[in-house]
């Protein structure tokens, strides 16, 4: 099976010149459920970021 990912991300202005954003991703059978070095399926993974944007 193939990976699948999942994501949501939300931006909110903290002030008129300063944005910040959050994501989060999720992936489901990273690499299409290939295994690792060792042999072992490689598991699901959740990524977090924070984006923030300066407008000068």
């Amino acid at each position: 099976r193939a990976e699948t990912v999942i994501e949501a991300t939300y931006q909110y202005q903290v002030a008129p010149w300063w944005q910040l954003q959050a994501d989060l991703q999720h992936f489901f059978r990273p690499g299409g459920g290939i295994p690792d070095a060792t042999g072992a399926r490689i598991g699901d993974e959740t990524v977090i970021g924070v984006r923030t944007t300066i407008t000068f």
